[in-house]
């Protein structure tokens, strides 16, 4: 386990940095590499439902580092997922924590006035670096998700007020020296369209993940192809690649049938153990959960449209990412 005080996690910051630097592992060598990449799985659904840790009523999941046992506890359960990837010998990414960590949030929370941002990302480099003596080749990206609910695209903000919102949250996570950043469960083209710009202005790469409908649509309804096309419009550096989350394998099989023509651009997918539509999941009590062998063969022939980053969201643990993790070994 790592040895810090966590409740002065914030004021070490500085000094950590400093001693660790950031590395000039690269996102884009990385993928030309052609293996198939192991992302991590749930953070968010598996902690909150842990009878071992509370989560914060804003920021949730990104303030238990701060406390010396739930930190213990969050480390765990990431050195779970990472040693998945170690054991199999995987390249892996590893996100931060900060899903929930907007700036509005954190100003809401016990935490306010803190780098929650930096210090997560510091807190996971941690985790990482003490696996430097493995082959396995693992990127820290900073996590963000929606300014409103993931499954309502009505609470989007538009372009312009997303650019402003989010700069803060995403400056903060560069500070901790990140290897790439990730906006995560997008439900709406404009938003995304200005995390996008932010994200590109920092010179490092970035992932843009949706939530989409079967019909390849985000919940919004621009269809995929538009809504690629539109980002890498408006940006100064295009995403290495573009990801969907928070749906069933089967959900983005459909909706790659429906777009042929993104083959390649969508190339990143943390997948739902539920099949069920964004309706019937908005709102429910219990997880709907899938038994990681089929979840791993739901996941099977989105292989063959090009997805090479592959993980987890809702319902899924360790054992889902395994046997993720077995299937592409498989012969």
């Amino acid at each position: 386990m790592l040895r810090a005080n966590y409740g002065k996690f914030d004021l070490c910051a500085y000094t950590t940095l400093k001693r660790w630097g950031c590395r000039a592992m690269n996102l884009h060598e990385l993928l030309q590499t052609q293996e198939v990449i192991l992302a991590d799985g749930s953070m968010y659904e598996l902690l909150r439902r842990s009878p071992e840790v509370e989560f914060d009523a804003h920021i949730a999941h990104s303030g238990l580092i701060y406390n010396p046992d739930w930190a213990q506890v969050l480390e765990r359960v990431l050195r779970e997922y990472i040693e998945v990837a170690v054991s199999r010998q995987l390249p892996m990414l590893a996100t931060t924590t900060t899903w929930r960590a907007n700036h509005e949030r954190i100003e809401a929370s016990a935490f306010s006035g803190r780098a929650v941002n930096r210090d997560n990302a510091l807190f996971l480099r941690a985790i990482v670096d003490s696996y430097d003596g493995s082959p396995t080749r693992m990127l820290i990206g900073g996590n963000i998700g929606p300014k409103g609910d993931a499954y309502k695209p009505g609470e989007a903000p538009g372009r312009d007020e997303a650019s402003t919102f989010h700069h803060y949250q995403i400056d903060d996570l560069v500070t901790g020296c990140v290897d790439f950043l990730q906006a995560s469960t997008l439900p709406a083209l404009p938003e995304a369209i200005g995390i996008a710009r932010v994200m590109a202005q920092t010179g490092l790469p970035y992932v843009i993940s949706f939530v989409i409908e079967k019909s390849g649509r985000l919940l919004d309804g621009t269809p995929l192809t538009e809504a690629i096309h539109r980002i890498d419009d408006a940006v100064v550096q295009a995403a290495p690649y573009y990801a969907v989350n928070c749906v069933h394998p089967s959900v983005l099989q459909q909706a790659l049938d429906h777009n042929p023509d993104i083959a390649g651009r969508i190339v990143g997918f943390n997948g739902n153990t539920s099949a069920r539509t964004v309706e019937e999941l908005d709102g429910l009590e219990e997880l709907d959960v899938e038994a990681p062998e089929s979840f791993a063969l739901a996941n099977k022939p989105l292989l063959q449209y090009g997805i090479r980053v592959i993980g987890g969201c809702c319902g899924t643990d360790p054992a889902h990412i395994h046997a993720i993790a077995d299937l592409i070994h498989a012969p």
